[in-house]
């Protein structure tokens, strides 16, 4: 298999000045301790690149990460959002980034979203999927995703710690966490479905990450929902794309049967997991999945260019 062309959908980054929200009366999580300064170091970022053979990372920051629950969001997004794109014009050829917006701030947050992408040339939106009882269905959440159908820019839909599920779960650990947080991934991915929200909103591509796996799980012959990824072209399937991480053959080869190849990206979720898609190891597992090399070079950053293509698409709309 030649050279893969690999792009990182899933790379958490904190501009300089940034740093990762706690409570004052409350320790800093171990695993944020592990991380420590690396979220925000642009040289680790890269020489981690180079050393994996990735071509270029999605950068992306969850709201929440950054913001205090009473913050005024709107301007914590509008300063983020200038300073990823800062970010971006001093890495051109190695980084994209994904626009932060309060996914559910009505239409002062899709001002905003359309702001960082026409403006400050952002390709996305990097929402959390959920807010307290309201999923990325609600209607408090429509004008934001309408922007990005509009645009023609993904939305990348991360997970949040719902409660009271992360409480009842923390007995189980880091797996508890991911847990809790997987749930909310995979209901807020078929709340989309199951409301009609792609059919309102026909150009809306949306991408789960793979913590979201049961919301596949529970599609098909014994599922409630067998026709979210239909393959006929009027089929839900067009609209939803599986970010995979860790890069393990037979969770590749899963997904891949239920949304195919054209529906899959790359991710890494740096520097949370400590681990890169590497080239060999990336090639070996799509090798080991059975893909094809055209449907290697699909999933390895074929997909996802052709996602961050769209505000461009989108811009030219709007001039023409």
């Amino acid at each position: 298999m030649d050279k893969l062309n690999i792009i990182d959908f899933h790379t958490h980054f904190l501009p300089q000045g940034w740093e990762v929200y706690r409570a004052t009366d409350r320790p800093l999580d171990p695993l944020w301790a592990r991380i420590g300064t690396k979220i925000s170091d642009i040289d680790a970022l890269i020489a981690d690149s180079d050393t994996a053979g990735i071509a270029r990372r999605v950068i992306g920051v969850a709201l929440s990460m950054v913001a205090a629950p009473d913050a005024d969001l709107g301007a914590v997004s509008r300063r983020l959002n200038d300073d990823l794109a800062a970010t971006v014009a001093r890495h051109p050829d190695r980084l994209f980034a994904l626009a932060t917006v309060d996914a559910f701030g009505g239409e002062a947050a899709a001002a905003e979203a359309r702001r960082a992408i026409l403006e400050r040339n952002l390709s996305g939106l990097f929402l959390d999927s959920a807010k307290g009882d309201k999923l990325i269905d609600a209607p408090e959440a429509r004008p934001v995703l309408r922007v990005a159908a509009e645009l023609g820019v993904p939305v990348f839909l991360h997970p949040v710690n719902p409660e009271p599920l992360s409480t009842q779960l923390s007995g189980l650990g880091r797996l508890g966490t991911r847990l809790s947080r997987g749930t909310i991934n995979a209901a807020a991915a078929i709340s989309l479905v199951t409301s009609g929200v792609f059919e309102e909103l026909p150009e809306l591509r949306v991408v789960m990450t793979a913590l979201g796996i049961s919301a596949l799980a529970l599609t098909g012959p014994f599922g409630e929902l067998p026709s979210i990824f239909a393959d006929a072209p009027a089929g839900k399937r067009r609209h939803l794309y599986i970010d995979i991480m860790p890069s393990e053959a037979r969770f590749i080869r899963f997904v891949t049967s239920l949304v195919g190849a054209d529906h899959v990206l790359t991710g890494s979720d740096w520097p949370i997991l400590g681990h890169d898609p590497t080239q060999g190891g990336l090639a070996a597992a799509f090798e080991a999945a059975g893909l094809s090399e055209h449907e290697a070079e699909l999933i390895a950053g074929r997909n996802a260019l052709a996602l961050l293509e769209g505000n461009r698409r989108g811009r030219d709309r709007l001039t023409a």
